[in-house]
């Protein structure tokens, strides 16, 4: 029976969906599955939860919870990364050193300064994984899913002969989503793409041999649909292709969008500093997690569409498959380098990940890629060669980061960055005849990071407004009784009694978490194809016009004193103010009710107002 080795298990979500989907396979219900995090805290929870797994699915795995790493490799046949070197408080320094000098960022885990600062603190990490692979599982495959991918992939191939492959959900997710905008089964549908991580494209999209991009061309012309992705619509419109990772992704691998202010920013909805609230997201959820991993209460499994286990599955029995993986590219794509970290179609066997050839990309398509195949370049030269000048160099193809910057600022920022993450770094201490900025900086603190995110946030909300914490909630129901429950909720432009039950349901009292988010899963569960209310109460001195400001996860109906104000039907992940919408306010109590519908995953909604001018 295989044994699988987790490395990096304290992503506690992450791991307990690749264990349900593993064990969704009939032939490892008695797998062995070896967990290691250096976090014992987040290791035990995420041991917990993966009991849970087994004992919802029926099966009877061995599980072993460690925080050795040659332990939980030592005769591993599958080994699954999912480490994040530096945690919270080095993704600040992502974010916050650079925005000292004008440079802002929506994720910052793939490519640019806080892609491959990110990348250089996961060299000693994954080097060393990879050495203790040859040593006590010489013959196991690696599926790695840390990013930035195509960096570490580069760690991986240039420092190891271990088997490996890098995996993410860009490809098949995106390609569901199109599907959705022009009403297709995406198991219909053919396709091929291919790129970069983050950064392939689809080059084929087809039914029945008819062509289907016209359609999406079409789809993209309806507002509705254009402001679910507008940056990705937009590169689509100019390069005829769309991109496989989202529009809050490419806002920033690219000059087109941030570089030119807050009108730009602001019109195709690139959600400034997007990652640093999902992490305090992330905070929450762990919270919630460690306390259902300790109690009696059931286990939802649901299979992901992360490939991890179509992998395994595909080599133990020898049924084929095809993924999207990301290796050397060795040909497969002919006018990208040889050595590049691609993303392909990828046939997996008994004999284990092979490419398929796509051949020539077009031109367009190489060229928002080259930048970004430098930079990776750069960083596997700065990290096995100890070259800080790979560093500079690295940052100055950056496209946003060189629209932004002069070269000598560019200098000085990565000096700084280098100083503030140095305890996580390989030596930098190769000579050069590239000169560094020449001043001294000194680490910033946690809490001085702490006090400019905060700062940050305090801008972005004075923009925004404030958000309503403090809501009544009644769910979850299927989507299905929307239009019965709402006559009862809202009728004759008043509110029902949130004392009432309704199906037996009754009013429950919720919270939006620190960033204005109401997570609606905390309350209710991630239950697909359901609907939950929201009800909340805000007083206004005098009657005035304003407006709410509506992110949701994923559609949402909002009522302002029992009349209908806004109305979003599809999916889409939150953002906040993704929607503004005029309202009038009432002198006195005015009341909102706010329907929120979830398709699949996780669900929730925020709503903020901007504070009054008197």
């Amino acid at each position: 029976m295989i044994k699988v080795a987790m490395i990096g298990a304290g992503s506690v979500v992450f791991s307990k969906n690749l264990t349900g989907d593993i064990l969704g396979f009939p032939e490892f219900k008695d797998a062995t599955f070896s967990y290691m995090d250096i976090d014992a805290d987040r290791l035990e929870v995420g041991a917990d939860l993966c009991r849970k797994v087994a004992k919802t699915l029926g099966a009877n795995p061995t599980i072993e919870a460690t925080q050795d790493r040659r332990k939980a490799l030592q005769d591993a046949d599958f080994v699954i990364n999912m480490v994040q070197i530096g945690g919270f408080d080095s993704t600040l320094v992502d974010f916050e050193i650079p925005r000292k000098y004008g440079l802002n960022f929506t994720i910052a885990d793939t490519t640019g300064p806080g892609g491959f600062f990110r990348a250089l603190r996961t060299y000693p990490m994954l080097s060393g994984l990879v050495r203790d692979m040859e040593e006590v599982c010489p013959k196991a495959w690696l599926l790695n899913y840390s990013n930035p991918m195509c960096m570490n992939m580069q760690t991986v191939f240039r420092t190891s002969g271990i088997q490996a492959v890098g995996l993410c959900h860009s490809v098949q997710g995106t390609f569901n989503q199109l599907m959705r905008y022009i009403g297709e089964d995406p198991n219909e549908v053919a396709f091929i793409c291919a790129g970069i991580n983050h950064m392939a494209f689809y080059l084929k999209i087809e039914k029945n041999g008819v062509d289907l991009y016209p359609r999406l061309f079409e789809a993209m012309n309806d507002p509705e649909i254009y402001k679910t992705n507008k940056v990705r619509f937009e590169l689509m419109k100019r390069f005829g292709y769309f991109i496989t990772e989202s529009s809050e992704h490419n806002a920033e691998y690219n000059s087109y969008f941030i570089p030119h202010g807050d009108k730009v920013v602001q019109e195709f909805d690139v959600p400034i500093d997007e990652y640093l609230r999902r992490c305090d997201g992330i905070v929450d959820e762990f919270e919630r997690m460690k306390t259902f991993s300790k109690s009696d209460d059931p286990m939802d499994v649901h299979r992901s569409h992360e490939y991890g286990s179509t992998i395994i599955h595909s080599i133990v029995t020898g049924t084929p498959s095809v993924v999207y993986g990301n290796m050397p590219n060795n040909g497969a794509i002919s006018n990208l380098p040889n050595n590049a970290i691609v993303e392909l179609p990828t046939l997996v066997d008994r004999n284990g990940l092979q490419f398929t050839t796509v051949g020539e990309l077009p031109p367009q398509l190489v060229g928002y890629m080259n930048p970004h195949v430098t930079q990776h370049e750069l960083f596997i030269r700065a990290a096995m060669e100890g070259r800080r000048d790979a560093i500079y160099q690295a940052a100055m193809f950056d496209p946003l980061t060189a629209a932004t910057m002069t070269p000598d600022k560019i200098v000085e920022m990565c000096d700084e960055l280098i100083e503030a993450h140095r305890e996580f770094l390989p030596p930098l201490d190769t000579p050069s005849r590239v000169t560094g900025s020449g001043k001294q900086f000194s680490p910033p603190t946690p809490q001085q990071l702490r006090a400019s995110w905060d700062a940050a946030q305090q801008e972005a909300k004075d923009k925004v407004g404030e958000f309503v914490r403090e809501w009544k909630l009644l769910g979850a129901f299927p989507d299905s009784k929307a239009t019965e429950l709402d006559a009862q909720i809202v009728a004759d432009g008043a509110v029902a009694n949130t004392q009432s039950t309704l199906d037996g349901v009754s009013w429950q009292e919720g919270k939006a978490e620190r960033k204005g988010f109401v997570k609606l899963g905390k309350y209710f569960g991630d239950v697909e194809n359901s609907i939950a209310y929201a009800y909340a109460e805000i007083d206004s001195i005098h009657a005035r016009e304003t407006t709410f400001n509506i992110g949701s996860d994923d559609g949402i109906e909002v009522w302002l004193n029992g009349k209908r104000v806004h109305s979003f039907v599809g999916t889409r992940g939150h953002k906040v103010a993704e929607d503004v919408v005029g309202v009038q306010l009432k002198e006195g109590t005015n009341r909102i009710v706010a329907r929120i519908h979830n398709v699949a995953a996780g669900w929730g909604f925020s709503l903020a107002i901007p504070k009054a001018n008197f």
